[in-house]
């Protein structure tokens, strides 16, 4: 199974309608869900580190010796599609039960969720929002069961 873990709500309509669809079109290749987790709390009311803190003991609850941890980042490796694509086959053929990307939250990762991750990921050299990223990662991952299958995928 594969999980995309976000923290933080998707509220833009055209993000949401957007992931339902890449959701829809991804299961029949590998069952895959979007995991929501509410924000931290109020910025102002904690320091930077609390506030990572709070978000890493929420992400640590799916991370086990049985997943593939792929954590996206502005920092992250940036590769192709098809380098991609060959990366996740090898996660399916890992024995490892989730491969679970994690989008962190407005202040990015507490430094120990890189000490978990199998791949240190970047979408670009630009930065996106929080729900930008969820869609362009499941893009990604439709993208890349399409090429696995090599099956056609342009539009």
């Amino acid at each position: 199974m594969i999980k995309v873990i976000v923290i933080g709500p998707l509220k833009s309509k055209f993000i949401i309608n957007g992931v339902n669809q890449y959701l829809k079109w991804v299961q029949p290749y590998h069952k895959t869900e979007l995991i929501q987790i509410n924000l931290s709390g109020n910025l102002n009311n904690m320091t930077a580190k609390e506030y990572k803190d709070k978000d890493y003991k929420k992400f640590s609850k799916y991370i086990s010796q049985d997943t593939i941890n792929i954590v996206l980042d502005e920092r992250g490796k940036l590769i192709s599609s098809i380098e991609f694509s060959k990366k996740i086959e090898s996660f399916y053929l890992s024995g490892k039960k989730h491969i679970n990307f994690f989008i962190g939250g407005p202040l990015g990762h507490d430094k120990r969720m890189y000490n978990h991750a199998n791949l240190l990921l970047g979408l670009s050299k630009m930065t996106f929002t929080h729900e930008m990223a969820v869609l362009l990662t499941l893009e990604q991952i439709y993208r890349a069961n399409k090429i696995i299958k090599n099956e056609k995928y342009h539009y």
